[in-house]
């Protein structure tokens, strides 16, 4: 993953494009949904589970998605003069084009759906799309509908007075901690809400973001305290 670090913006995004549009053809020629595959295969391309061991994540498949956000970042860096385009605007276009692409692939109902097809016209199986491991529909889904929604706050944030302690910069900054966070307090509350209903879901979510609002803002805090330690990585 290193030697990633020493290829130009252009060659990775070329990278990132290839493993988003190519990867169902690897996958496929060594993956079944109900079938086994090797460990190896699992840590690299595939989910796995078993009773004792789950593997969620492969690499290869998410790092794409990582070295486009890496592209995307160091084209923030540059001076507006190379840019030429304001990062709204780019995220924008960049969005719509995504969403076009997933409306292709899905209406399509082949190819970059990961085996996981639609069944009819519904809303739901518009959206009901292979995220393990992601299709091509999946992610330009996903990655589209982020990329309009920051364009919008970037839009936005001119116009209004931003609370550095608003809920979603403070969540925004302690992403992943929130992520590893919220298991633990979802897993407490399935205590007493084991056999609830979609009602008590809500309020499940919504408890949790109470609770971890403060301890995120108080891990932010240890961050910036600390800006050299392994909490920059959490």
């Amino acid at each position: 993953m290193r030697y990633l670090r020493y290829l130009s913006s252009a060659k990775l995004l070329a990278c990132a494009l290839v493993l988003f549009i190519g990867g169902e053809v690897f996958t496929n020629l060594f993956w079944e949904p109900q079938g086994d595959v090797p460990l190896w295969f699992a840590l690299t391309f595939v989910p796995w589970f078993t009773p004792t061991f789950t593997v969620l994540y492969p690499a290869i498949p998410w790092l794409s998605i990582m070295i486009l956000g890496w592209v995307f970042g160091d084209w923030l860096t540059q001076s507006p003069d190379i840019r030429k385009v304001s990062p709204a605007r780019m995220l924008f276009l960049s969005g719509i084009a995504a969403i076009i692409c997933f409306l292709i692939v899905r209406w399509l109902n082949s190819y970059g759906n990961m085996l996981l097809y639609r069944e009819d016209f519904s809303l739901i199986q518009w959206l009901h799309v292979s995220k393990y491991p992601p299709s091509l529909s999946y992610i330009s889904l996903e990655l589209g509908l982020m990329a309009i929604i920051l364009a919008a706050l970037m839009w936005i944030k001119p116009k209004i007075t931003v609370n550095q302690n608003g809920p979603i910069l403070v969540f925004g900054q302690t992403a992943l901690f929130f992520y590893l966070a919220h298991f633990i307090v979802l897993g407490l509350l399935t205590i007493f809400l084991e056999k609830a209903g979609l009602q008590q879901a809500y309020l499940a979510a919504l408890i949790t973001l109470l609770i971890l609002y403060p301890v995120c803002r108080l891990y932010r805090m240890l961050k910036w305290r600390y800006p050299d330690s392994l909490l920059r990585f959490v």
